[in-house]
């Protein structure tokens, strides 16, 4: 029994031992980097004054009463919070994919109360969110557009409602299984409006597209959530292209006098996204946050392991900060304002490092939760040089400036647009499969 009683020892010994070096090891691994990313990240984003148009966009899929959408909203809000508290320990228990495959993933309340309105499929000619030549698109289908826009009535008038808003932004927790705003409906007015100008009525169209193009351009400036700031963005070229194309209809009639806070200059609110990406970062950190929370006070040996030995909330999101961190930093900013994202700082899998030593699965995760968030601000600078064109194109297109300018007037740091077979170029940095890699806008002819 002695030799039974000295191994015990030991191995209560080295079992110590081995926590504590695990503990040194994760204050070597938390250094002043670290300190200074979560420092600069978890910075809290204010959210934006005024009425919010979220409820509109959230709920387009039920048959909800418009008096009744702000206590529907203040509801489901409420369970998903209650819901949304056991999602560390339904994720130690069951696995990631409890949060999206389980049959206890949140029951809306809103879901079991009203009716699902619904589904219209839409034409395969309708118009996308980021359609640089909508008229050209839907000439000639604007019955097959009008039949879908009417039975789409419904959508299309809380569309426009989302729109008349001060705001879209989400107030549901940042995690990753948060509920988010049917955003696809936005291209409902978007098509509205061409079909309306194609039935020959470009005055009144002209009118919508400059309140489209500045309500989001309004969004887009605001610190929403970083998938948020890509729709908006997207709808920004899209409603830009749109009013280009309204303009070649009607040269010679002045703007609407609403015209004027959709065509204003593009400013650094325009592309610049830190507070997106600290909204991002608290959606990738509140994975380790309900884990931590989920096995503080739970004696479970296997929750206790991990606690203590394999997982380690403060580093996970320290490790997460340091990615996104370069985009918020004051160096970085002004490299975006010249047209240079800065490189965000790799995260390999390396099991021989401190790192992975002090926390192997938050190591381990932080390196598939790893993506390359530069190329989100790529695209943003994408959609600030395009802006810049189509608003000078639109100036040119109405004889408010020669044509020779529009390259000077639409300069953009890190671009260069030339003119090509009549056209002014302007190459993009991260065109996605459904872009051309660059922008092409036709020069009136009776200005080449």
């Amino acid at each position: 029994m002695k030799w039974l009683k000295n191994s015990l020892l030991v191995g209560l010994v080295l079992a110590i031992g081995y926590l504590v070096a695990v503990q040194v090891l994760r204050w070597i691994a938390f250094g002043e980097e670290e300190r200074e990313a979560l420092a600069l990240m978890e910075v809290e984003v204010p959210a934006p004054a005024g009425t919010s148009g979220f409820k509109y966009l959230a709920f387009s899929g039920r048959d909800i009463p418009a008096a009744e959408l702000d206590q529907a909203l203040a509801r489901d809000l409420a369970a998903y919070r209650d819901w949304h508290a056991g999602w560390g320990a339904r994720l130690l228990d069951d696995g990631i994919q409890a949060s999206v495959a389980d049959p206890e993933y949140f029951d809306s309340p809103v879901a079991a109360t009203y009716p699902e309105r619904p589904k219209v499929d839409a034409p395969a000619v309708a118009c996308g969110l980021r359609e640089t030549d909508c008229l050209g698109k839907l000439r000639g289908h604007e019955d097959d557009i009008r039949a879908w826009l009417q039975a789409e009535a419904a959508r299309l008038a809380l569309a426009e409602q989302a729109l008349r808003s001060d705001h879209l932004d989400n107030p549901y927790p940042p995690a990753m299984d948060s509920p988010i705003a049917a955003f696809q409906m936005l291209r409902l007015p978007v098509n509205d409006i061409a079909l309306q100008a194609l039935d020959g009525d470009v005055a009144g169209a002209t009118v919508r597209a400059c309140d489209l193009l500045a309500a989001e351009r309004r969004f887009l400036r605001q610190d929403g959530q970083l998938i948020d700031k890509m729709v908006h963005g997207s709808l920004v070229d899209g409603a830009a292209g749109l009013l280009l194309g309204l303009r070649r209809l009607a040269p010679e009639a002045p703007l609407p006098e609403n015209c004027a806070a959709a065509t204003g200059p593009v400013a650094a609110e325009d592309f610049l996204a830190c507070g997106a990406f600290r909204k991002e970062y608290a959606t990738v950190a509140s994975l380790s946050t309900a884990m931590h929370e989920a096995t503080s006070d739970s004696w479970n040996p296997l929750h206790w392991l991990s606690r203590w030995a394999l997982s380690d909330d403060r580093l996970m999101r320290a490790w997460s900060a340091r990615h996104f961190a370069p985009m918020c930093r004051p160096e970085g900013i002004a490299g975006i304002l010249e047209g240079r994202v800065p490189d965000a700082p790799g995260f390999a899998y390396d099991p021989l490092s401190v790192d992975f030593w002090a926390a192997p699965i938050s190591h381990i995760l932080s390196a598939i939760a790893a993506p390359a968030y530069g190329q989100y601000q790529d695209r943003l600078l994408d959609q600030a040089a395009s802006l810049r064109l189509h608003l000078a194109a639109i100036a040119a297109v109405g004889g408010e400036m020669p044509a020779a300018q529009v390259p000077m007037a639409a300069a953009s740091p890190g671009y260069d647009i030339t003119v090509q077979d009549g056209h002014w170029v302007l190459p993009l940095r991260r065109a996605n499969a459904q872009a051309a890699p660059e922008l092409r806008i036709a020069i009136p002819a009776a200005q080449e």
